[in-house]
């Protein structure tokens, strides 16, 4: 018997289904998912490539030093990363510029000549400083006496004799004094702290350390002043200068101009800086200031040369002061 091919579906018998559409569907699902999951990880690590890590951001400080720019660049909290403007050897050289991490903060020179212009200058009767009076109360005496008490006494430095009874000291601490091993500072101190050990409480005196501005010794708690010389101020003023580190450049009027102000019977000035030299105008107005108030001005100059310079300006400087000048040779120093 043939069997009719419509007679099984007139029958009821099924067919068997056609599985091609459910594994497309699958296909289809898993491709997107896929699609998907690469969009997903793709967004994740945006930023973050090898490539942008390696492209540094940071912040460049700039610091203005005595004779160069340093730049600081930022690039962590913890790491920084320092160039130089200067070749190898001056950089070298850019730690004795640097002023000492713990050295205290400098005087505001700008606010304390702009007070002390306002102050009508010392005027004496006598000739002699001690007996200048000061209007306002810029620089006060020292410690339980008035100005012009004491007796007269002769003190030295480096071979220069000076007599009174007020005495200020102006000495230079530029980078230069750290020349040759740093003898020229280690011999300035010692001769300052020979000619303080010979005052007595009957005199008194102010130290004036300078480079770019002036830096006076100053006792705790009191304005700057001429210091009366009695043992426990002396000990102060010797651990002052024992703590000076030299550092920067030279600016030597405003410091003598501060050391004046005062009105001294006497200053020792001493620096090895001939540049920048007075000029002509400053020189005339310093002796004025000086004949203003008695001040004679002895000037110590140190050198790496075996004779004095014919052209310093420090010799004008002591002679138009009633002072003396002394030439050091710094290469004959020994500790």
């Amino acid at each position: 018997m043939i069997s009719n091919p419509d007679s099984a579906n007139s029958q009821g018998t099924i067919p068997p289904r056609r599985t091609l559409p459910p594994l497309l569907l699958s296909f289809g699902f898993h491709l997107v998912l896929l699609v998907l999951l690469g969009l997903f990880w793709g967004n994740s690590t945006k930023g973050t490539s090898e490539e942008l890590r390696d492209r540094e951001i940071g912040i460049a400080v700039v610091h203005q030093l005595p004779n160069r720019d340093r730049y600081t660049v930022v690039e962590a909290p913890d790491q920084t990363i320092e160039s130089d403007q200067d070749d190898s050897e001056s950089t070298a050289k850019s730690s004795a510029l640097a002023p000492p991490a713990d050295l205290a903060s400098p005087l505001d020179l700008a606010g304390v000549l702009n007070a002390l212009e306002a102050i009508p200058a010392p005027v004496s009767g006598t000739g002699l400083a001690g007996q200048s009076e000061l209007a306002g109360d810029a620089f006060e005496s020292g410690s339980g006496g008035q100005p012009g008490e004491g007796d007269e006494v002769t003190t030295m430095l480096f071979g220069v004799s000076g007599s009174g009874t007020h005495f200020v000291y102006v000495f230079d601490r530029s980078d230069s004094m750290n020349g040759y091993s740093g003898r020229p500072l280690r011999a300035a101190k010692s001769e300052l702290i020979k000619s303080l050990s010979s005052l007595t409480e009957r005199q008194q005196f102010q130290i004036i350390f300078y480079n770019d501005q002036p830096r006076p010794f100053s006792m705790p708690g009191m304005p700057m002043a001429m210091v009366r010389a009695e043992a426990s101020n002396l000990t102060l003023a010797k651990n002052y200068v024992h703590s000076i580190a030299a550092y920067g450049g030279t600016e030597h009027e405003s410091a003598l101009k501060l050391a004046l102000r005062m009105g001294p019977d006497v200053i020792f000035f001493l620096t090895d800086a001939r540049i920048p030299r007075l000029s002509e105008n400053e020189l005339q107005e310093l002796q004025q200031r000086a004949s203003s108030t008695g001040t004679t001005i002895h000037c110590i100059e140190f050198g790496a040369d075996s004779a004095p310079p014919s052209d310093s300006f420090l010799t004008q400087l002591a002679s138009m002061n009633q002072g003396q000048y002394r030439y050091i040779n710094v290469q004959q120093l020994t500790d």
